[in-house]
């Protein structure tokens, strides 16, 4: 299995992104995940072989993200697959649907997700984001 990855040069820094054949797995700031790009996809896909770049999904990620930056695009809406438990996946997937220039509290997100004690999972689950710019 090959993971693909790429970087993007932003007005807000380096973009690292990484992309299997079944969609996006990573787009974040190198030093936004603690982990970094490299060591994320060790640690969530270690079977993966990792190639540069050479895949249309990370080609049309970042065309996505250099219109969102310009003001030209308020939507980014490439084939994501999320990594991680079953709640974060869920709450990766409440946060797709937060409308453009709006927001929700960890609250209201543990509600829709029904789980409404679940704030700081939430928080947490937030915090793990892989594609933070895919899934707001």
């Amino acid at each position: 299995m090959i993971c693909y990855i790429d970087k993007l040069d932003s007005p807000i820094g380096t973009i690292e992104l990484a992309a299997t054949d079944d969609g996006l797995v990573y787009c974040a700031s190198p030093r936004e995940k603690g982990l970094g790009m490299h060591a994320w996809l060790s640690k969530y896909l270690p079977d993966y072989t990792l190639r540069e770049g050479g895949i249309a999904i990370l080609n049309i990620a970042k065309a996505q993200l250099r219109a969102y930056f310009t003001g030209d695009r308020k939507k980014l809406d490439v084939p994501l697959k999320l990594i991680g438990t079953d709640f974060r996946r869920r709450v990766w997937e409440a946060l797709r649907t937060i409308p453009y220039g709006e927001t929700r509290t960890y609250g209201q997100i543990a509600a829709q997700i029904g789980n409404p004690k679940a704030a700081r999972a939430v928080g947490q689950a937030n915090h793990h984001n892989p594609i933070s710019y895919f899934v707001p």
